[in-house]
């Protein structure tokens, strides 16, 4: 079979399907995809795209075949300026050595020296909370969640949206989450792809222009607002912070124990011990470690709390596990083991509300995906919402219930069902923090302050950069008494 044995989704026009794209219910857009069949096809501009629609098929293309693929063109043009080639957007053998050096900063048994910080930044938060005081909760989570990741990555107390690497970071990720379903961002790429087809046709002098071409491609000059003095000017603040915090720790003597010192210390044993990150490497490490480390916790915890708040029994009894904590900080071996059903609601809000809305991998040779040959260069697409959603893995999908996570149900679900941080050699390297965080932020708010929100109040995810809570979470806050 080939591509054109793929069912097409209706809807399309003499573009393509490009401009679905670009309304506000993407993801309700994602869910006619998947509906459509287990591979189905769309196409932008002529060029066709893929969406891999099934358990099985979504572990085809993150786990089986990773090595086929490569990360989606349009991915590293958005983070171009931001994560430049950083994990999330290099590839090859950059990619291999990153990770091969990154890894050990984030296996289980090196987290456990962050929990305290987890701890101590969300009650930091609700200290600032006045009793019965009404606010977003989306906005308290960015807040703590950028205090976890800066105190985590740069060992800084004060961190959070007011600082001017925060504003500076969030105003960057805006612009590329605004250009994501932009009409110049796929010409760019078809412009690529086409000079990369025609280069092996050409004369030396013209094939000379071509690479020059290509090269300055890499750049995403030809999306809106990429050169702008305001987004520049905020990229300027990211790089002379990043690079004056790196100065600094190079003349500490790399004595600190924040995770950009140790990225500066990190060495290739399969390179002789080497130290092979550049000051820009680890600039682009450190601002790949921001973005992942906060927008989608603080995501995941906003529809967390909003779950508990339209479902009162299940509130009770997390609310009880959280009261029967030893007093002090939670620590990490408390966090897995007496946390469970606070854990289970955390990833119950990430089945419902997956904080990455795709997976986009772009073929690096001809390949066959669940008997479909597929050319070299394609675009694969695997979508968490609908997948998450799929009646016969998570009966009654709509439905909150966070016993799916019981051990035993977890064990028996299929391969790539449940993939809220990726699946395969390119799944999220903050999985075990991001784990950690999330049900050790929620015991302690918990623990501290009662939250009430509207349970009649319907809020409707909006896709960006992650899918977060449309118009927030709204809640009044009342202090609670610690329980002795």
């Amino acid at each position: 079979m080939t591509l054109d044995s793929i069912p097409v989704v209706p809807g399309g026009n003499f573009a393509g399907h490009m401009h679905l794209f670009q309304g506000d219910d993407r993801l309700g857009l994602f869910q006619r995809i998947a509906d459509t069949g287990e591979l189905s096809r769309v196409s932008f501009l002529g060029r066709p795209v893929v969406f891999a629609n099934s358990p099985a098929a979504a572990h085809e293309v993150l786990v089986e075949k990773a090595r086929c693929f490569e990360k989606s063109p349009g991915i590293r043009l958005l983070l171009h300026y931001l994560a430049g080639e950083g994990l999330f957007t290099s590839e090859g053998e950059l990619w291999r050595r990153q990770r091969r050096l990154m890894a050990p900063l984030f296996q289980p048994s090196a987290m456990a020296q962050y929990t305290d910080c987890m701890h101590d930044v969300a009650a930091r938060a609700v200290a600032t909370w006045k009793d019965g005081a009404a606010l977003d909760l989306a906005t308290e989570m960015t807040r703590v969640t950028m205090g976890i990741v800066g105190k985590a990555l740069f060992d800084s107390d004060t961190f959070d949206e007011s600082d001017a690497l925060g504003e500076a970071l969030t105003l960057a990720l805006a612009w590329a989450d605004s250009q994501s379903a932009s009409p110049r961002l796929v010409a760019q790429i078809a412009l690529t792809d086409a000079l990369e087809a025609v280069g092996a046709h050409l004369p030396g002098g013209l094939d000379a222009l071509r690479r020059r071409a290509l090269a300055s491609l890499k750049e995403p000059f030809l999306l809106e607002g990429a050169r702008s003095e305001r987004l520049q000017g905020a990229l300027a603040v990211v790089d002379g912070r990043i690079r004056q915090m790196i100065a600094e720790r190079r003349a500490q003597g790399l004595a600190r124990a924040d995770l950009l010192t140790r990225l500066l210390a990190a060495r290739d044993e399969e390179n002789g011990g080497a130290a092979v990150m550049t000051d820009q490497q680890v600039r682009d490490e450190a601002n790949t470690l921001f973005i992942a480390g906060h927008e989608t916790t603080a995501t995941s915890l906003s529809w967390s709390f909003y779950l508990l708040g339209r479902h009162a029994a299940v509130r009770e009894a997390v609310q009880r596990e959280v009261d029967a904590l030893p007093p002090g900080p939670v620590t990490f071996a408390g966090a897995a083991s007496s946390l469970p059903l606070t854990t289970r609601v955390f990833k119950e809000a990430m089945r419902l509300y997956p904080p990455v809305p795709i997976y986009a991998r772009r073929l690096l040779v001809d390949a066959e995906i669940r008997g479909v040959a597929m050319p070299r260069g394609t675009l694969v697409i695997v979508t968490p919402y609908p997948l998450h959603r799929r009646p016969d893995v998570f009966p009654e999908p709509e439905r909150f219930d966070p016993e799916r996570f019981l051990p035993e149900r977890e064990a028996a679900r299929p391969k790539s069902s449940y993939i809220p941080f990726g699946a395969g050699p390119r799944v999220c390297l903050g999985l075990h923090f991001a784990m950690l965080e999330g049900p050790i932020v929620m015991a302690t708010i918990m623990r501290l302050a009662r939250i009430e929100t509207d349970p009649a109040r319907v809020i409707e995810p909006k896709l960006s950069a992650t899918v977060r809570p449309g118009g927030g979470v709204p809640a009044r806050v009342y202090r609670r008494a610690v329980p002795s």
